[in-house]
């Protein structure tokens, strides 16, 4: 039998957590929302998902690597069907993003609306070839310095995660790129904790050199205005909705929270793959 001591305190349990449901269901509203105004799982998909990794990395080599790399490429795609998971991963950013927009408000059903139109432009311009997004882009250039708009993109993680991918491109590159010119050896031969140390380097130095410094502006400055030309497609209330709902109390954690978590599951996924692929590799 319960003592009243025990049974007080499930009671006070229970109505605890029923006082938390709505905060909880809240936050992860918030979240869902923001993963889809960012554009997330669609980003992380066409950048990791199967075949994706490997197309990545073949963009970031010079075309005399690209002509010998055939079998590194082939085994970074094994590595990396294994290595990245797009639904854990993106689960992952859900949950901190959650976390840290636990107290904030629900979006409104205006706001989801908005948020559900933009996703919806995101799919219809990525469908759309390059004559017909030419002339998208035109129709639009007239409120392309529209400060609201400017101000919305301002607030958005689409150019930092961006520039997330693009380092996470060049590292794999630089590694298929020393096995398919035979110097694995500097890395198959070293220790697991040594090789995570050097592919912190390595990450590092991607996007400090000059040459890639030029092309990560350009990468962050190509995703900057893509996204600008679908918000500037948005009707005008829409975007002071997303504003508004930007510049809340929560919106500074939650953006911090997506970018930290996307990097922290872009770069451990990429280690992975990297020393799968080295373990397997065959030593000279």
């Amino acid at each position: 039998m319960h003592s009243p001591t025990r049974l007080s305190s499930f009671r006070f349990s229970l109505l605890l957590l029923l006082l938390l449901a709505p905060l909880m269901g809240w936050a992860q509203d918030r979240a869902q929302a923001l993963l889809q105004f960012e554009g997330v799982q669609t980003r992380y998909q066409a950048f990791y998902g199967p075949g994706a990794v490997v197309r990545g990395a073949r963009e970031q080599l010079d075309p005399d690597d690209q002509a010998i790399a055939d079998k590194a490429l082939k085994a970074l795609d094994v590595a990396a069907t294994r290595a990245f998971d797009v639904k854990a991963s993106v689960s992952a950013i859900r949950q901190e993003v959650a976390t840290a927009g636990k107290g904030g408000a629900a979006p409104s059903p205006q706001v989801l609306a908005a948020v559900g139109r933009l996703a919806q432009l995101r799919i219809d311009y990525a469908a759309k070839n390059d004559a017909a997004k030419s002339e998208f882009i035109n129709q639009q250039q007239a409120r392309l310095t529209d400060p609201v708009r400017v101000e919305l993109l301002g607030r958005m993680a689409v150019a930092e995660m961006r520039e997330v991918d693009f380092s996470s491109q060049l590292l794999l590159a630089a590694v298929v790129k020393q096995l398919a010119r035979g110097n694995g050896g500097q890395f198959t031969s070293l220790p697991n904790s040594t090789l995570d140390s050097a592919l912190d380097t390595l990450w590092s130095r991607g996007v400090t050199s000059t040459h890639a410094r030029n092309l990560l502006i350009v990468a962050r400055e190509v995703e900057r205005q893509v996204t600008l030309v679908l918000l500037c497609a948005l009707p005008d209330e829409d975007v002071a909705a997303l504003l508004a709902w930007r510049n809340d109390p929560q919106a500074a954690a939650e953006r911090e929270a997506l970018l930290g978590t996307y990097r922290a599951e872009v770069k451990a996924s990429g280690a992975v793959a990297i020393r799968t692929m080295l373990r397997a590799w065959p030593r000279s």
